[in-house]
């Protein structure tokens, strides 16, 4: 009968020998806290989302990002062949040569909407427009213009942000005109034809959302005479407000008790003043900046409008915590690897053993606080919601690790390490430029720091003692 041989046991107590084995696992626990911390991101996405309908709720109630475009004088034409027939109708000639919109007087307030504020404004300004001679104007071609349906132009992103009506003034001519809902019937909603000395441009196919409001203009012009206008608005919105350059040359001015303005569009403004009581900012857009040639194809003129056209700010929400939140997320298992790897080495000077589920309960720790981050940012802000949930944190980890090496003592100790590791989490989360570099410098001080410490350790064995 043949006798099975059995393997030696494996000795008592070799695992909890064995610093290495110990070392590998703290390492796999560190990956196993991604888990949670993958969890409280995707609950960090889900409230962000949340507070973008929130955004969405308010600006609907008081108008919505607004893009203002104009004035602009729109006049039909038909076209004619040899013969003198009618070859083409329903088209329009644009004409827009010099402009100049200021908004002096952007009010701003805050909406609070369950735990969510909402930057609305109000814009108080004018728009002026000047042509030459725009009755002197010879179009290219067999065309002709009908005059008698001119009409004046403006465009908004959303009229519900309306405060009042919108007043034109004419300069020489008394009384003022007001804007009405444009006709389809009066809008260039087809091709677009180019005359030789005004920048023209379709609008249709700028901005498809945009509202046209017109004012009959064929009383407006006087030939031989220049027409000069002059629109009094006042506009309500929220998150974004822009201007879109429809003149040769445009100068835009715009100036809000906002203090926190970003400034959107490719064409930067020319001059800005920011302060703690507000802005000004100033873009002067001449005719070749632009880069939009005064003749050309409809389609290539709209596209470069959308991809160039805007002049305009942001009303940043600087109370929103989600951002700096899901990027203090990002470097969530390298700080939990810190606190793991103060622990080891705790253990190894001392000698106490610390068992693998005390390790993952300080992990635990770790990534709760990411979860008390979130839910106090949305509250207090950022940086009170971090102060106080790393001071949670820090002593009932700190007062845990008492615990465990079996001494006061270290309570202390623990504390400040502790301390030390969330106040580099803190500064890389508002040295957003240096972030990188300070995570990868503090990773090398880290490995470089324990190898250091633990160069005479016996990994295989108990011995602990270090020189």
């Amino acid at each position: 009968m043949t006798q099975m041989t059995t393997p030696p046991p494996i000795p008592n107590g070799a695992f909890k020998r064995s610093r290495g084995l110990k070392l590998i696992l703290i390492c796999f626990l560190v990956l196993l806290m991604a888990i949670p911390a993958m969890f409280i991101s995707f609950i960090s996405y889900d409230r962000s989302h949340r507070a973008e309908e929130v955004t969405r709720t308010v600006s609907n109630r008081y108008g919505g990002p607004q893009t203002v475009t104009g004035p602009i004088l729109a006049v039909p034409y038909v076209s004619k062949d040899s013969e003198g027939r009618i070859s083409r109708s329903g088209e329009y000639i644009i004409f827009a040569d010099q402009g100049l919109a200021s908004f002096d007087n952007i009010e701003t307030q805050t909406r609070k909407l369950s735990l969510f504020r909402v930057p609305i404004f109000t814009a108080k300004g004018v728009m002026t427009a000047h042509f030459d001679n725009p009755a002197e104007i010879e179009p290219d071609g067999n065309l002709e213009l009908l005059w008698e349906r001119s009409r004046l132009l403006i465009a908004l992103s959303d009229v519900r942000g309306l405060k009042k009506d919108i007043e034109l003034r004419v300069t020489g001519q008394a009384g003022l005109r007001r804007f009405e809902p444009a006709d389809t019937a009066h809008l260039p909603l087809g091709d677009v034809v180019y005359a030789k000395d005004a920048s023209l441009y379709g609008l249709n196919r700028v901005n498809g959302n945009q509202t046209f409001l017109s004012v009959p203009a064929q009383d407006l012009i006087q030939s031989g005479e220049p027409l000069s206008v002059e629109v009094s608005l006042e506009l309500g919105g929220a998150k974004t407000f822009s201007i879109r350059p429809y003149a040769r040359s445009t100068q835009v001015k715009l100036s809000s008790d906002w203090p926190d303005p970003g400034f959107i569009g490719d064409l930067p403004p020319d001059n800005r003043e920011i302060s703690d009581t507000g802005f000004q900012a100033e873009w002067n857009i001449p005719y070749l900046r632009r880069g939009i040639r005064g003749q050309g194809d409809t389609d290539v003129l709209s596209s470069l409008m959308k991809a160039n056209g805007l002049m305009g700010v942001n009303f940043v929400a600087t109370s929103n915590p989600y951002q700096t939140v899901n990027r203090a997320l990002k470097y969530s298992v390298l700080f939990i690897g810190l606190v793991f790897l103060a622990y080891f080495l705790l253990e190894v000077i001392i000698g106490a053993p610390v068992h693998p589920a005390q390790y993952l309960l300080i992990g635990l720790a770790q990534a709760i606080f990411y979860l008390l981050l979130l839910a106090f940012s949305e509250h207090i802000g950022f940086t009170a919601a971090f102060m106080l949930s790393s001071a949670a944190t820090v002593m009932a980890t700190a007062g845990y690790a008492g615990a465990v090496f079996g001494s006061r003592k270290y309570i202390l100790r623990t504390a400040i390490v502790f301390a030390l590791v969330y106040g580099l989490l803190f500064v890389l989360m508002r040295m957003q430029d240096f972030a990188l570099m300070i995570g990868a410098l503090t990773s090398f001080v880290a490995i470089a720091g324990t190898m250091y410490l633990t160069r005479n350790l016996n990994w295989y064995g108990d011995k602990s003692e270090l020189r």
